[in-house]
């Protein structure tokens, strides 16, 4: 398998859904809550693609913890709007673990209480699509997405001393310390037709492949 063009292949197909997610997410503080929440789902998706190819690159490349190995990924000009003053966001190389306990109940509900037979009710809160709400938390996971995609080398290096540090300090204790969690990743949906679940796909396998057959580094 040629990786080089495998890695560089699935880095400007999320070079392209970036530039269109900082483009739909404008330049302003706030924007509707269901432009939001588009950009959301493909982020997500996206983040988790971006985090399977920098196992891969740190795979391919044997990048190791304190190996200042070259930078083959051009700078990006140009970056997320609306972010100014504030320290650069990292990106975050490993996978949200899922949760397994119930979710509490959504916000909103009516709930009843007695107070000498005084019934109280809280208020609903209605959520509407088209709330204005902020961007600042978006804005700063499409940079921090801009600059690992910047970098890859630089970002398998992260993952390779954060890996270390983990192993080192769960030595012993059986917790899961790798990058990828189990079963189906972040952002996955099974009739996903977006490039971005094409993409999460395939740099998924390339990772998992990465992973457990290695290829000879030299």
């Amino acid at each position: 398998m040629d990786w080089t063009l495998a890695i560089t292949r699935h880095r400007d197909a999320l070079l392209r859904m970036l530039a269109l997610l900082i483009a739909a997410a404008g330049d302003g503080a706030v924007m509707p809550r269901h432009q939001r929440v588009q950009v959301w789902r493909v982020l997500r998706p996206a983040e988790a693609a971006l985090r399977r190819l920098i196992v891969v690159v740190k795979q391919v490349w044997g990048i190791k913890a304190r190996d200042a190995g070259p930078s083959a990924a051009p700078v990006i000009s140009g970056g997320a709007k609306g972010i100014s003053g504030a320290r650069p966001p990292a990106f975050a190389l490993f996978d949200p673990r899922k949760r397994f306990e119930p979710r509490r109940p959504p916000r909103g509900n009516p709930r009843i209480r007695f107070f000498d037979d005084v019934e109280i009710f809280e208020p609903v809160v209605v959520i509407s699509p088209d709330d204005m709400v902020s961007t600042q938390r978006l804005n700063r996971r499409l940079l921090a997405v801009q600059r690992a995609l910047a970098d890859l080398p630089k970002q398998a290096r992260r993952l390779a001393q954060w890996e270390a540090k983990r192993l080192t300090a769960r030595a012993g204790t059986g917790k899961y310390i790798a990058p990828i969690r189990p079963g189906t990743p972040p952002g996955h949906r099974g009739r996903g037709r977006h490039p971005v679940d094409f993409t999460l796909k395939d740099c998924h396998a390339l990772a998992l492949y990465a992973i457990h057959d290695p290829p000879d580094t030299g």
